[in-house]
């Protein structure tokens, strides 16, 4: 959908999301427990990994 209508997907997910609702409460909770900051960790270790790899090979 993102791709089709050239809208971010936060702003998607803010038109699906009801006001107050059980999503938007799940949403809250994952962003206040820094949710956000470990998905970047994750990735950061993941292609500092990569690189590793490469070089272990000879990429």
């Amino acid at each position: 959908m993102a791709c089709e209508n050239g809208l971010a997907a936060s702003e998607l997910r803010r038109q699906v999301t009801s006001p107050n609702g059980t999503t938007e409460a799940a949403i809250n909770t994952f962003l206040s427990g820094g949710f956000e900051a470990l998905v970047d960790q994750a990735l950061q270790a993941a292609a500092t990994r990569s690189a590793e790899l490469a070089r272990q090979l000879g990429h």
